[in-house]
């Protein structure tokens, strides 16, 4: 089964990277807000079974891993002049803003990379941006890039065992649909809300920029999740490991030229939306970030707009 599943998967995505269908700068596009009309459609995707096959064994363990781990200190402010020393196994780390109030919901515009193509035998994967409105959330929203292809995927927390259950892949269709032009980029809008606060269950919505409507990517619930307390997070997130032909993680030759924004970044609190800030959020100031942290030479980290608007360059 799984072997069919992988193959289905394959099938499904795109042979090789294709240019962003975003909308013409010049045309006026309907911006999306959490009011925005919802066309009871589906977002074109793989789920269950085939998500998780999809986005392969390997993403699934560092999802899962990092989860529990969250726990633990995310912020590195070590600075760096030498090379980058060798290391073995995965070097994981994380980069971005960090909401601490406890939301019930969470928007954000994404942009995305069609163009990165990570040969088979990389065994990187770049999650970025990638989307947690707070503990009680279902749902994480994340933009991954992988030898399997790159997709827009909604992993559920709240399923008996935690994984991904839908997969889009950022093809011509997903480019012409969900995304619009975001300072040169193709981006998506996403809205990961709490539908329903009895059963706790949330949707995981991306915005169709062809009908104006947020279409539904995933719902789940689960009420023991109500009483975790932290916050979420919109990070630049990197499992890599050493290529000793470069000196650097494998990552960094199939990601130079990119960049990566999460921009108009807001939370649902208390019924109200309003922007990620200083006040409700925390983020490792760019000054103090290395990106010899991330494995990678060249990487460079901005705030545009503190904290609702970060910016990783390579």
């Amino acid at each position: 089964m799984a072997v069919a599943l992988v193959a289905a998967g394959a099938l499904l995505a795109p042979a090789a990277p294709v240019s962003a269908a975003a909308a013409d700068p010049g045309t006026p596009v309907a911006q999306p807000t959490p009011d925005s009309p919802i066309s009871g459609r589906a977002v074109p995707a793989l789920r269950g079974d085939a998500a998780r096959a999809a986005a392969g064994e390997r993403i699934s363990e560092q999802v899962l891993k990092r989860g529990e781990d969250f726990a633990a200190s995310h912020e590195r402010q070590r600075a760096a002049t030498a090379p980058l020393p060798p290391w073995s196994g995965s070097l994981h780390t994380v980069w971005g803003a960090f909401p601490t109030v406890v939301s019930d919901g969470a928007q954000a515009t994404h942009t995305v990379n069609p163009g990165i193509s990570i040969p088979s035998g990389n065994p990187d994967v770049v999650y970025a941006p990638t989307l947690v409105p707070s503990g009680k959330t279902c749902i994480e929203v994340t933009t991954f890039y992988w030898q399997g292809g790159n997709g827009v995927g909604a992993w559920d927390w709240c399923a008996a065992s935690p994984g991904f259950a839908a997969v889009a892949w950022i093809d011509a269709t997903f480019l012409s649909t969900y995304t619009t032009t975001f300072q040169g980029l193709p981006a998506y809008t996403v809205l990961d809300v709490q539908t329903n606060a009895v059963t706790n269950s949330w949707t995981a919505y991306l915005y169709n920029y062809t009908t104006s409507t947020w279409d539904a990517l995933f719902t789940s619930a689960d009420t023991s999740k109500l009483v975790d307390p932290h916050g979420g997070w919109s990070m630049f997130e990197v499992y890599t490991e050493y290529n000793p032909a470069t000196g650097e993680g494998y990552y960094c030759t199939e990601t130079y030229g990119t960049q990566f924004h999460a921009a108009n970044l807001q939370v649902k609190v208390n019924g109200t939306w309003t922007a990620l800030t200083t006040a409700n959020s925390s983020v490792t100031p760019p000054g103090s970030v290395s990106s010899t942290d991330f494995g990678c030479y060249g990487l460079s980290f901005t705030l545009q707009t503190a904290n609702s608007h970060w910016q990783v360059s390579h």
